[in-house]
């Protein structure tokens, strides 16, 4: 299954696929990207984000971005799948739960679950979750899904779970990058 999506290459990065044997080669785009802008002075960091970013590949998954405006410092990870289902699952996907976006990790609160529907995206739904998950220093990590809905396909993206901060700047960014995704084949 193929589908296009549109990002602006300012915030957002393809991450190469695992057996490509590009990640040197994309991290150093990375750090350009960074080169000429007012960050310029956290290319060693993003440079460590990036490969961290390529530890968060997953088996499965038909796309990665990376997320990484030039000006704001902070990164994360949006992951894409688009899976066929059967007859009528759609309709459930599209009206039931939204449980299925979520991660396996207790929540601390409740989800915030909006529709989530564009030109290319007939029906959907984002969800902003907190979780009971701790980073290092025992800050609760965040995530964002967006749950989306064709007739015989539903589409999942998720963040990698991350601080509150990023979660909410990517958040910003993602909504039109997701409500870009077109199914081509």
């Amino acid at each position: 299954m193929r589908f296009e999506i549109a990002y602006p290459p300012d915030a957002w990065a393809i991450m190469p696929d695992p057996g490509a044997e590009a990640d040197d080669l994309w991290v150093a785009e990375q750090r350009a990207a960074y080169r000429d802008g007012p960050l310029a002075g956290l290319a060693d960091e993003l440079e460590f984000a990036a490969r961290e970013a390529l530890d968060r590949r997953r088996a499965g998954i038909d796309t990665s971005l990376f997320f990484r405006p030039v000006g704001v410092p902070v990164t994360g990870v949006l992951h894409a799948t688009l899976r066929t289902v059967r007859p009528g699952a759609d309709e459930a996907a599209a009206t039931g739960s939204p449980d299925w976006m979520l991660p396996d990790v207790p929540l601390l609160t409740e989800p915030v679950v909006a529709d989530f529907e564009t030109e290319h995206v007939p029906h959907g739904r984002r969800i902003a979750y907190v979780t009971t998950e701790p980073d290092g220093a025992g800050a609760t990590l965040a995530g964002i899904a967006y749950g989306l809905v064709w007739p015989g396909m539903v589409g999942l993206v998720f963040s990698e779970l991350a601080h509150r901060e990023a979660i909410g700047a990517m958040q910003a960014h993602a909504d039109p990058v997701v409500g870009s995704l077109r199914v081509v084949a």
